[in-house]
């Protein structure tokens, strides 16, 4: 038994895959030595699609099957009514906002990263796991080989092979797990969105993600309010999350 758990254990490293279970990470060798997760939030194995969240919110409006209650009667899913910081609408943020014309009574804070204690991957995975930066992000798309597959290891899971550029074995798997409006489930197995931790600079009630489908990836920005998937990512160096 000992002989079999260190066979698996190095095999795991070999195609960079470090520690097990949910908090399971892969390092690609990337310039800044950022270590993406094995898995999206919410999700046990890569081609789960997990859970979706309004940036900046650290629960699920939809989880195990069920909606949460509306904030406002009438409105279910991810919906501005809904939203944590704001006042029911886009135009009245309570929070991460830089132009008066969307802060309630003209606030802002001028925050453009989210804290740990509004990033859903560091309440849910641990305090060494946060949401991507625009910047990490970025790298990702650069460095990496992005190989679109329609059917990952047999799963029929569509979604990007984001692999080391001389080990592709050395990967990750975006899962095109689509996006919710309202309660409204859109694209799932044709586009992926995938959350960073920065706010758009030139419109507050933007936040950028990644979206990508079979041929094209792209940083872009859209609605907070969405609810969209995150995959969580950690530094080299940092102690195993508990």
């Amino acid at each position: 038994m000992k002989h079999l758990i260190t066979f698996i254990s190095i095999m795991l490293l070999a195609i960079g895959v470090m520690a097990q279970g949910k908090n399971a990470y892969v390092d690609l060798g990337l310039s800044s030595g950022t270590l993406w997760a094995a898995c999206n939030v919410g999700a046990k194995s890569p081609e789960q699609f997990g859970d979706y969240f309004g940036w900046g919110e650290i629960e699920p409006h939809f989880y195990k099957g069920k909606w949460s209650k509306p904030l406002q009667n009438g409105y279910y899913g991810y919906v501005w009514p809904n939203y944590k910081y704001c006042n029911r609408s886009f135009k009245l943020l309570t929070k991460y906002c830089c132009h008066e014309e969307y802060g309630n009574d003209g606030f802002t804070d001028y925050r453009i990263m989210l804290s740990p204690e509004d990033d859903a991957a560091t309440v849910i995975m641990g305090q060494n796991w946060c949401m991507p930066t625009e910047e990490q992000w970025q790298e990702l798309i650069d460095e990496c080989q992005w190989i679109w597959t329609d059917n990952y290891k047999n799963t029929s899971v569509a979604g990007y092979i984001v692999a080391n550029r001389r080990k592709t074995k050395v990967h990750i798997f975006l899962p095109a797990a689509g996006f919710y409006d309202r309660n409204i489930f859109h694209q799932g197995g044709v586009t992926g969105d995938y959350w960073s931790s920065s706010l758009d600079r030139n419109n507050s009630s933007y936040a950028l993600f990644v979206s990508f489908h079979d041929g094209n990836c792209n940083i872009v920005s859209n609605n907070r309010s969405y609810g969209i998937s995150i995959r969580a990512v950690r530094v080299l160096g940092d102690e195993l999350s508990r």
